[in-house]
C-alpha cells in the first residue's frame, strides 16, 4: 500500500527550506498552447500560449498547468478548486509522492500527473477561468455580501482639528 501522504524526496544537492512541489497536469504538452473549452458542447475553444518579444515560446521552456495539489515542508496538500498556473524555467517531472504517483484509473502503470520543484519566491501567474451565464457571473458576485473586501469602497471623511480639515 502506497502512503499517500509523503512527498516527493528532495533532490540530491543543495537544500532549499522553501522549495515548493506542485502537483498537475501539463496541458500543453506537444502544442505551444493550452486549450480550454469556451462553451458551443466543445465546439469553442480557446488558446493560450506565452509570447516573448512577440516570439512563440516553445512548449519546453515553460507549462500550463492545471494544479491539485502541493507539498511544502514535508506535508502534502490539495488545492480546494483546480487552478491554472503558467510556470516558467521550470521543467515538468513525472510526479512522485502525495498520492499522484498511483497508477491511473485505467489500471496503466504510469501517471498521469507530472510535478514541478518551484521556490517559494518564484514569479508565477495564475490564469482565472470561470464559466456559466451573465447572472451567476457577474450579477451574484456583486451583490454585497459576496464580493471580495477589496471591491467595496474606501472614503475618507473631513474631520475639524483644531481649526483646519484633514484628511488624516
Amino acid at each position: 500500500m502506497t502512503d499517500v501522504t509523503v512527498p516527493a524526496p528532495q533532490q540530491q544537492g543543495t537544500y532549499f527550506p522553501d522549495m515548493v512541489i506542485l502537483y498537475g497536469v501539463k496541458l500543453n504538452t506537444n502544442t505551444s498552447y493550452g486549450a480550454f473549452d469556451a462553451g458551443d458542447n466543445g465546439k469553442s475553444v480557446l488558446r493560450m500560449q506565452l509570447f516573448h518579444s512577440n516570439k512563440e515560446e516553445s512548449e519546453g521552456n515553460y507549462s500550463i498547468v492545471l494544479g491539485y495539489g502541493y507539498a511544502f515542508e514535508g506535508n502534502c496538500y490539495r488545492m480546494d478548486a483546480n487552478r491554472f498556473f503558467i510556470v516558467k524555467d521550470t521543467k515538468a517531472e513525472a510526479a512522485v509522492g502525495c498520492g499522484f504517483d498511483l497508477a491511473g484509473s485505467s489500471g496503466s502503470t504510469t501517471s498521469k500527473f507530472s510535478m514541478w520543484r518551484i521556490r517559494s519566491s518564484e514569479k508565477l501567474l495564475e490564469i482565472g477561468v470561470n464559466a456559466g451565464d451573465f447572472k451567476s457571473l457577474v450579477l451574484d458576485g456583486n451583490v454585497p455580501g459576496k464580493r471580495s473586501p477589496a471591491s467595496y469602497a474606501i472614503t475618507a471623511s473631513l474631520a475639524h482639528r483644531d481649526g483646519r480639515f484633514s484628511r488624516e
